[in-house]
């Protein structure tokens, strides 16, 4: 099983902003802090503010930021809304498939099983608890001190 860069980015986007709490941030600051194209970035914040985790603050102070607090948002729902396709096997694909076999072949479910099994480790966390080592990480992604906190 392989996430796409979209997804990847998207989870990193949002372990910056849970690091970054109480500040918006720029998405050219996320980008420059883990070495990806901004370009690209723009794109996942965008998806991620129609999705709801994202809120955007105009202005000359103004950035994207987490819209739920960490603890709130499910690294299996992300992923879910995220990906663009679990089909791992040419019968399980959007588009469909050309597979002889596909009406009576029994891997599509074991495949099924994989996918939900891949997708169920994921259920068990949040956002919190991915960034639950806030020092280390806002270190090594160069962030100010002590990471801000809700009021």
């Amino acid at each position: 099983m392989r996430l796409t860069y979209h997804t990847d980015y998207a989870l990193r986007m949002l372990v910056y902003l849970a690091l970054n709490r109480g500040r918006p941030s720029r998405v050219a600051d996320v980008a420059e802090s883990y070495g990806i194209s901004r370009n690209h970035l723009l794109k996942v914040a965008l998806r991620l503010g129609r999705l709801g985790y994202l809120t955007t603050v105009r202005g000359r102070s103004g950035g994207i930021a987490l819209a739920r607090k960490p603890e709130d948002i499910n690294l299996g729902d992300v992923v879910r809304q995220i990906e663009d396709d679990f089909g791992l096997v040419e019968c399980m694909r959007s588009e469909g498939g050309t597979c002889a076999i596909s009406p009576a072949c029994r891997l599509k479910g074991v495949v099924r099983k994989a996918v939900e099994a891949f997708l169920s480790v994921f259920d068990g966390y949040s956002l919190a608890d991915i960034a639950g080592n806030k020092e280390v990480l806002a270190e090594l992604l160069g962030l100010p001190g002590k990471t801000a906190e809700p009021a």
